[in-house]
């Protein structure tokens, strides 16, 4: 899951250093660039198909920026557009969106089944929050910082406000879920929850304090991994340049990278 509007994504001054220490989203792909490196991927996958002797149309069309939703909607402008949405705008694809692939024969299938689980990730690293068993020092801290956050006198006491105002206006919290407020399902209503949602988040102290605690936990943690987190930039850095090369050699213009 990325991270594109991300509330709690803004740089911390390091009280101690003056520096500047950059969000955690700093060192995960962006949207664009997650868009970039998996187009790479794709076409090294279908060099492997062709040389295998099948012909592939190349995969195109736009991928999505999504909201942070971490803690739930925070923006009213995003609420009274998307309700509670999370896609919030299209990332440009590098080829256009092909039509739908023919049926493959069962030998083509196989080839690109191989050819997949052979090239893999072709030494592309995955930089995305979330990620089923990963234990980076980015995601290590991060999640550190979800439970710091959660145990927070003043993250406590924002959650209780924001409830009561919620009960005291007829809403309550989806099922299994600590931030979606349940609405009926149709679109006019889920933005109207929302926005009632953003006004009692503003009401308990901020739609973003929950965010910014938990920003301040990272940036706290991030200060003591800063040479890791270095070199994971440059990693993150030398990957997409290598994606821009990989598709640059498959004919795709650069005013798409």
């Amino acid at each position: 899951m990325n991270r594109a509007a991300g509330a709690g994504a803004r740089a911390v001054l390091n009280d101690a250093t003056g520096e500047v220490v950059l969000p955690m989203s700093a060192y995960w792909y962006s949207d664009r660039e997650n868009v970039l490196v998996n187009s790479a991927v794709a076409f090294l996958v279908y060099d492997c198909v062709e040389h295998a002797g099948f012909t592939v149309a190349p995969w195109g069309g736009d991928g999505k920026a999504l909201q942070d939703r971490r803690y739930g909607q925070w923006s009213a402008t995003l609420a009274a557009k998307n309700g509670q949405k999370p896609e919030i705008r299209k990332i440009p694809g590098v080829m256009p969106e092909q039509p739908a692939r023919p049926a493959l024969s069962p030998e083509h299938q196989r080839a690109e089944t191989t050819c997949t689980n052979s090239v893999g990730r072709a030494g592309f690293p995955e930089l995305l929050e979330g990620l089923a068993g990963d234990l980076s020092v980015q995601q290590q801290i991060t999640q550190n910082a979800v439970g710091l956050t959660e145990q927070d006198a003043e993250y406590v006491a924002y959650r209780e406000a924001w409830q009561k105002c919620l009960a005291a206006k007829g809403l309550k919290l989806r099922a299994g879920d600590t931030w979606t407020v349940e609405s009926s399902g149709s679109k006019e209503d889920e933005i109207r929850v929302a926005l009632l949602d953003v006004e009692c988040k503003e009401s308990s102290g901020g739609a973003r304090k929950p965010y910014d605690i938990f920003a301040q936990y990272q940036a706290a943690q991030m200060k003591d991994h800063q040479a890791e987190l270095n070199a994971l930039a440059e990693q993150k850095s030398a990957a997409v340049e290598r994606a821009r090369r990989v598709l640059r050699d498959h004919g795709v213009a650069d005013a798409r990278l």
